[in-house]
C-alpha cells in the first residue's frame, strides 16, 4: 500500500539526515517533520528565528505523504456552521487564513516545484437533505462575499443534486514541496522525542532545549494536560489512484462526510472515500473499487493507500498555544481533513 506522491519520490530520499546525538540548544523546537512541522520551521527560518526540527522516522513519513493534497479553503459544508457557532467575523477569519495559504503555496511553488495547478474547488450534495444543507452553506458564502451560485457537475459517476464552486484554489504533490523545503532546515530524522519537560525534549540520545516548543506530531504527543482527547477524535478514509479514467478539471467533495472525493494528478484520476470513524465498521476500499468498475470498468488501479485524521469539534482547527497559561509550548491538530491549507 503506496500513495502516488511517496512512489513518485525515491529518487529524493537517497540521502537520509542523522539522527541526535548529544544535548542541543535552539530557539524552537518543532516535533513533526510532516507539513504542518516543516512550514512551521520554514517560515520561522525565514525571520532569523533559530529553530531544530525532530522526526521520530524520516521528513513526509506520517500523514502528509497520505493526502489528496488539495490546497483550499471550501472544507465541505462549514461556513454555515461556523458562522452559527463563533460568528460572521470568526468565519471570515478563517476564510482569509486559508485563503491566504493558498497564495502562500502559490508562492512556495515558484521556489519548489511541486508540480502546483490553480483549480476551482467544488462541494457537491447527492440528496434531498443535504441540498438542504448546500443552500443553507450558500446563504453563508453571501454573507462572506463569496460567490454563491449553485451549479451542476456533470462529469461526475454519482447523481449530483448540485454544487458549490470556490474559484483559484490549487493542488499539488506534496512531497516534492516538503523536502525541497527540507533541504534549507536544520532536521534531525530517526529521532523520537519521549517525552517534553520544563522547555527540554527528551530522546533517546540527547536532549533539545528549547525557549519555545512546537508540537506538529498530527495526534497531540502531550494530551493531558490539555485534554485532547476530549476534542480531537480520529477518522479513517481511503484513496485509490486509477489509469485510464477521465481527467476532472477542479477538485470535487462530497458534502456528506461519508461520500466520494475527486481530483486528477496527470493521468491519473485519485477517488477518496470510505470514510469512517477510526475503530468503528467502515467501508474501507471496497466502495471506492466498485465506484470505479461500474463507472470506469476499463481503468486500472496503480495505487491505493488510506490516511488517518484529527477531527475537531466545531470544523476549526487547534492552533496555538497548546492550553492556557503556558506560553512556551504550541500544537497544531485538528484539521479536519484538510491539513494541507491548514498547515
Amino acid at each position: 500500500m503506496e500513495s502516488v506522491w511517496s512512489a513518485g519520490i525515491k529518487e529524493m530520499q537517497q540521502n537520509p539526515r542523522p539522527a541526535l546525538q548529544g544535548d542541543v540548544r535552539t530557539d524552537v523546537l518543532v516535533i513533526g517533520g510532516g507539513m504542518a512541522g516543516i512550514l512551521t520551521a520554514y517560515r520561522l527560518q525565514q525571520a532569523g528565528v533559530r529553530c531544530v526540527v525532530a522526526e521520530a522516522k524520516t521528513v513526509g513519513s506520517g500523514i502528509t505523504q497520505n493526502t489528496t493534497a488539495k490546497v483550499t479553503a471550501q472544507h465541505g459544508l462549514i461556513y454555515g456552521d461556523i458562522i452559527k457557532r463563533r460568528g460572521l467575523e470568526t468565519a471570515k477569519m478563517y476564510l482569509a487564513a486559508n485563503q491566504q495559504a493558498i497564495t502562500d503555496f502559490c508562492a512556495l511553488a515558484e521556489q519548489y516545484p511541486c508540480d502546483f495547478e490553480e483549480q476551482n474547488a467544488y462541494v457537491y450534495v447527492t440528496d434531498t437533505e443535504h441540498r438542504e444543507k448546500l443552500e443553507q452553506e450558500a446563504r453563508a458564502y453571501q454573507q462572506l462575499g463569496l460567490a454563491a451560485d449553485i451549479v451542476d457537475c456533470p462529469t461526475l459517476p454519482v447523481p449530483v443534486m448540485g454544487a458549490l464552486c470556490m474559484d483559484r484554489q490549487g493542488q499539488f504533490h506534496p512531497l516534492k514541496l516538503l523536502l525541497g523545503l527540507a533541504k534549507q532546515l536544520n532536521i534531525y530524522e530517526d529521532t523520537f522525542v519521549r517525552k517534553v519537560e520544563d522547555g527540554v525534549a527528551y530522546t533517546e540520545n540527547g536532549r533539545i532545549q528549547a525557549d519555545h516548543i512546537v508540537l506538529a506530531t498530527h495526534y497531540p504527543m502531550i494530551n493531558i494536560p490539555g485534554l485532547y482527547f476530549m476534542k480531537v477524535y480520529q477518522h479513517r478514509s481511503y484513496v485509490v489512484a486509477l489509469e485510464g479514467a477521465p481527467h476532472l478539471e477542479g477538485m470535487y467533495v462530497d458534502g456528506c462526510t461519508n461520500g466520494y472525493s475527486f481530483r486528477s494528478y496527470q493521468d491519473l484520476l485519485l477517488v477518496g472515500g470510505g470514510s469512517h470513524k477510526t475503530g468503528k465498521q467502515g467501508g474501507g476500499f471496497a466502495p471506492l473499487r466498485s465506484l470505479a468498475e461500474k463507472a470506469w470498468p476499463d481503468a486500472l488501479e496503480r495505487y491505493f493507500w488510506a490516511t488517518q485524521d484529527c477531527m475537531s469539534l466545531d470544523n476549526v482547527p487547534y492552533i496555538g498555544r497548546h492550553r492556557a497559561g503556558v506560553g512556551h509550548l504550541y500544537v497544531a491538530t485538528g484539521m479536519s481533513k484538510w491539513g494541507m491549507t491548514g498547515s
